[in-house]
């Protein structure tokens, strides 16, 4: 086995792990198939952060001979180890499952702390990029989430010209070669290495498009900036806020409105666009008039000669209303209505505090707000509440 140390160059995106630096590793393996039984491990390169270099570092252990693969699997143990957090890349339905085999056939007992790491499918201390970035992946427009396709995505372009499968001949000629022509060995050794080395060096690099993520999933950095009328698509809202979570590229976000159940009533698309630290969100308004309905509603009585609600403290107290028809409310019945220009959301979720949802009918599967009094004021708390509401729910985050 040989062990080939290396110093990374920083990525060109940066991203600020949710987690410390120094207590990640990352790790990718090379093999000659997808599976253990019917191929070998050549390669598991390990990557962690030396914080007194503040440097990127990479540790590579090549299987030079046929009979390296239980001492490569116990060399990544022993600095698995030393980490708390495993970032991979599809490793979950991969990387893993094949390291955890091998150990199987080698009779390779990993310990109880790097099993924990291992076979933790939460997420928790083995983060999988491509399953937290692959729910973006129809939001961003990204055509395809292979490492490969997200690295162009970003605009990055490797040395490296070959995929996994590709290099498996190669290893293949390259433990030929150490034996009849041990001079072009090296050559092909370079390549191996090269893969393996910008694998790893670029999921730095795609970790970058979890900011989007992040910026979905934790609100709590928005600042709205400024409140304008706008024309696109017919008579809508922009709305411009900056954010404590920038994004690697300039992206654009297009997210229809859920239809209500009145087919003829559309409330169009949420449009977002985000660069850096700022975005805009465009929204288009609804005039209309729409209903509130109690959610209390045992508690209201309907008088069906005027069709309206009345609650029964209410109801009880006022004796205008003996001798009219009245019934215990429904939940279709209980409601107020109201005329005015409303503002739709792309969630029926609703937080605590949050202002009234208004709907076109009973359990539609669109709600609107109405919009406040000072429309463009920036510092009214509904505009940073409906920002956020609309952000975390873009894409599912568990």
């Amino acid at each position: 086995m040989k062990i080939i140390d290396s110093i990374i160059t920083p990525p060109a995106f940066n991203y600020t792990f949710p987690q410390d630096k120094e207590e990640i590793l990352f790790f990718d393996i090379e093999t000659t198939g997808l599976s253990p039984k019917a191929s070998s491990l050549y390669m598991i390169g390990a990557m962690f952060f030396d914080g007194k270099c503040g440097s990127w570092k990479l540790k590579q252990f090549f299987a030079d001979n046929y009979k390296s693969e239980a001492e490569i699997i116990k060399s990544f143990l022993e600095i698995l180890g030393r980490y708390k957090y495993l970032y991979h890349f599809n490793g979950r339905t991969f990387d893993i499952p094949y390291i955890l085999n091998k150990c199987e056939k080698h009779g390779i007992k990993p310990d109880s702390y790097c099993m924990s790491i291992l076979n933790d499918t939460e997420g928790v201390y083995s983060i999988d990029i491509l399953a937290l970035i692959r729910p973006l992946k129809k939001l961003l427009s990204i055509p395809k989430a292979s490492q490969a396709a997200l690295e162009r995505w970003l605009g990055i372009m490797r040395k490296d010209q070959y995929d996994g499968g590709q290099l498996i001949p190669v290893y293949s000629q390259y433990m030929q070669y150490k034996t009849i022509a041990n001079g072009k060995a090296p050559e092909l050794e370079g390549l191996l290495l090269l893969h393996n080395h910008d694998d790893i060096k670029y999921m730095l690099d795609v970790c970058s498009i979890l900011a989007y993520r992040s910026l979905f999933s934790s609100v709590n950095g928005i600042a709205i900036t400024n409140i304008t009328p706008g024309s696109r698509q017919g008579k809508c809202i922009n709305i411009s806020f900056s954010h404590n979570i920038p994004v690697p590229k300039k992206a654009t976000i297009i997210k229809p409105f859920p239809s209500s159940r009145e087919e003829t009533i559309s409330a169009g698309e949420l449009y977002i666009e985000l660069e850096k630290d700022t975005a805009i969100l465009s929204v288009p308004l609804f005039y209309g008039n729409l209903k509130y309905f109690y959610p209390d509603y045992k508690n209201y009585y309907y008088i069906e000669e005027e069709d309206k609600v009345i609650h029964k403290s209410l109801f009880q107290k006022n004796s205008q209303n003996t001798g009219k028809k009245y019934k215990r409310a429904a939940a279709k019945d209980c409601y107020r209505q109201k005329e005015g220009l409303f503002i739709p959301s792309i969630t029926l979720c609703q937080p605590e505090n949050y202002n009234m949802q208004f709907y076109i009918t009973y359990r539609d599967k669109i709600c609107f707000y109405a919009l406040p009094d000072e429309t463009v004021n920036i510092t009214n708390p509904f505009w940073c509440n409906y920002v956020k509401l609309q952000l975390s729910s873009l894409v599912k985050t568990t």
